[in-house]
């Protein structure tokens, strides 16, 4: 390895390093500053990208806040009531908003073409449904026709309690469960033909059905929620299958569904 010429004859670079660094003993401050510059401001950049990185993940974990409750409405609209509906709920379920958060996310857009909406809404909406982090599953008809034959929701006998199931029992959709059990067959099939089963029987009538389940609740009733979010249609309460937050989805049911309780003022109303 070779460094310089000094005085006809090539200096070692380790010589030469020594000598540069002897100088600087002596050098002013700014020569040092540009020295160390020179040779280490990529060593000095890159550390504090990491740092950096560092200090904004351990900010990011400390300051981030566990949902207490996660609520996906499907092309839904906020209104100026919704601005206290969580906070409403809050108070009923008795959820400390500095330490949890309660999230109405109204983001996520589902139409009959697949257009680009659709397209990202529906992968959001499944990789929230896989990860288990969605609670309660609010959409019109339509929307809960098209999930709830793909196997998403809960039959509600096996989350809410007796009491609760004869109370709402007037508000219930209905799915049958032979006709998902012969649609599941068929997608095995190679002879497999989605138009055969684009017949739904009526949601709201479980004497047609052959097995009619519960899965779902019909928000007619809730008129502070109703207030709050606007939504096309019948809106339709699902939960799904993977859900593991069933007290405050309990505690969610029965604020939205009693008008004369606690969900059916806001504000004073």
């Amino acid at each position: 390895m070779s460094g310089h010429t000094k005085g006809g004859k090539t200096m070692p670079v380790m010589d030469e390093f020594k000598e540069e660094r002897a100088a600087l003993k002596n050098g002013t401050l700014k020569e040092k500053l540009s020295y160390f510059w020179c040779y280490y401001k990529w060593h000095v950049v890159a550390a504090a990208a990491i740092i950096g990185f560092a200090v904004s993940m351990i900010v990011s974990i400390v300051t981030s806040k566990e949902n207490a409750l996660y609520v996906a409405i499907i092309n839904g609209v906020e209104l100026p009531p919704a601005a206290e509906y969580p906070a409403a709920f809050a108070e009923y379920a008795g959820i400390d908003l500095d330490t949890c958060d309660i999230m109405f996310d109204t983001t996520m857009r589902y139409g009959d073409s697949l257009d680009q909406d659709t397209i990202a809404s529906s992968q959001k909406l499944m990789t929230y449904l896989a990860a288990g982090e969605l609670d309660v599953f609010v959409g019109d008809e339509p929307v809960i026709n098209q999930y709830a034959y793909n196997d998403t929701f809960c039959d509600l006998r096996n989350i809410l309690t007796a009491e609760q199931l004869e109370r709402y029992e007037s508000c219930f959709y209905y799915l049958d469960q032979e006709l998902l059990d012969a649609l599941n067959e068929a997608k095995n099939s190679p002879d497999y033909d989605f138009g055969t089963f684009t017949t739904r029987p009526d949601p709201k009538d479980p004497e047609v059905m052959e097995n009619p389940v519960p899965v779902g609740l019909y928000l007619n009733t809730a008129s502070a929620f109703l207030e709050s979010y606007y939504i096309t249609g019948d809106a339709v309460l699902a939960i799904p299958v993977n859900n593991d937050n069933r007290e405050n989805t309990c505690k969610f049911i029965d604020f939205i569904l009693q008008p004369d309780g606690a969900a059916g003022t806001l504000g004073g109303q």
